[in-house]
């Protein structure tokens, strides 16, 4: 695979929850979202490099799957007008949004779990961006699942309480 194509992969997983959030919403079937997605990240691959930089992906990627969306919809003889085209519009402003800078909570959570033990880190990081289970956090790391589950209540505490003062201090 060459460097172009890595790197659409990257940003594709990276903006995967996005993406099939965006498809449910004009589709509504969730086989349907799966199957628009799969041609959106064949799309994405054979385009690699059509994107400038990595903050235009996600707008260029949620205008590939409108059209495809649209498209899976006209080929199962579907009405397409599930949604209008007004809504829809509506929809791509609202997501283009959330393109902007982070808000300052993620920013703020973001430079709370940088300050975190590196366990605690290993936690978060097997949790959200591996998307494992506790119980699968707790079996790879041999240690029982009550450990893991203490362990990530004290730290969605630690950062709950961290953001909260990030924000209080810049007056967010």
């Amino acid at each position: 695979m060459d460097p172009r194509q890595e790197r659409s992969v990257g940003l594709l997983l990276s903006h995967r929850a996005m993406l099939l959030g965006y498809i449910a919403s004009i589709v509504r079937d969730p086989d349907l979202t799966e199957d628009v997605f799969q041609n959106v990240a064949i799309i994405v691959l054979d385009k690699a490099g059509a994107v400038a930089n990595d903050a235009e992906f996600p707008a260029w990627a949620r205008r590939v799957a409108r059209f495809e969306s649209l498209a899976a919809l006209r080929k199962r003889k579907r009405a397409p007008e599930l949604l209008d085209q007004s809504v829809l519009e509506l929809l791509e402003a609202e997501w283009s949004a959330g393109d902007a800078a982070p808000a300052p909570a993620r920013k703020a959570l973001r430079e709370c779990v940088e300050r975190l033990s590196p366990y605690a880190r290993q936690l978060i990081h097997m949790r959200y961006v591996e998307e494992l289970s506790a119980l699968d956090v707790a079996e790879r790391l041999n240690r029982s699942p009550n450990t893991i589950y203490v362990a990530l209540s004290r730290t969605y505490r630690h950062l709950a309480g961290c953001v909260e003062r990030r924000l209080a201090r810049e007056g967010a």
